[in-house]
């Protein structure tokens, strides 16, 4: 099977991206419940000391999971703005998907990427994510295809 996608990067397509990747991870998806989890311990520590035993302890859990939401947030917002403010926002990106290869063409540079050079391909939510071996992940939203033959094409391909 052969066939072409061409897309224009957006903000929007850059927000989805993001969190299907974030979504397709093992553990970042949990940050913020783990840093809830312990901002709540620490809430629950502090009015159970009465005596004031465990002193700074409980500012400990809070702080860390203040943290954590502030790491997990900031990280989001750092990315976004890099994609955003890249020259490459709202040029067309052509793809083209082949039984050997995927071949990429974009307003700055062109390339190959063989299909047992992606360590994985992940079925998301809203699209599929590409993840080579090293290098960025590749995110295609599942209204980018004309027919849901080329989506099993490409997943079959991560087998």
């Amino acid at each position: 099977m052969e066939f072409n996608l061409k897309f224009i990067p957006d903000g929007n397509y850059y927000k989805e991206a993001y969190d299907e990747m974030v979504s397709s991870m093992k553990y970042k998806k949990y940050v913020p419940y783990f840093a809830s989890a312990l901002i709540f311990i620490g809430v629950v520590f502090y009015f159970l000391d009465k005596s004031g035993v465990i002193g700074i302890f409980p500012f400990l859990f809070i702080f860390s999971g203040l943290y954590e939401f502030f790491k997990f947030y900031n990280e989001k917002k750092k990315w976004m703005k890099d994609r955003l403010d890249s020259r490459i926002l709202g040029k067309e990106l052509q793809m083209q998907f082949t039984d050997e290869m995927i071949k990429i063409n974009g307003p700055f540079s062109n390339g190959e990427i063989k299909w047992f050079g992606l360590k994985k391909i992940v079925k998301t939510k809203n699209g599929i994510l590409l993840k080579p071996e090293n290098g960025l992940s590749i995110y295609l939203q599942d209204k980018m295809f004309s027919s849901n033959e080329q989506i099993k094409f490409i997943l079959s391909k991560g087998n």
